[in-house]
């Protein structure tokens, strides 16, 4: 399953599903490396980070804030 982190709350993370669904995962599941905004893919009891992933959506949402905010 992949999933972006949305948030973290005391020792949780907050995920969101590719089915847009916010899921609670133990923070202590996840690499530590983990952060806000990157891409994880869960398969059985391992948990990584897509980084490739993680930072074509960082480029894309700062590309869509550059047209919004333009000068």
């Amino acid at each position: 399953m992949k999933m972006t982190v949305t948030a973290f709350e005391d020792d949780l993370a907050l995920c969101e599903t590719e089915a847009r669904e916010t899921i609670t995962v133990p923070r202590r599941r996840l690499p530590v490396a983990a952060t806000i905004g990157d891409r994880l893919e869960w398969q059985g009891r391992s948990i990584r980070i897509l980084r490739t992933e993680t930072a074509n959506r960082r480029r894309e949402v700062e590309q869509l804030m550059d047209e919004l905010f333009e000068d």
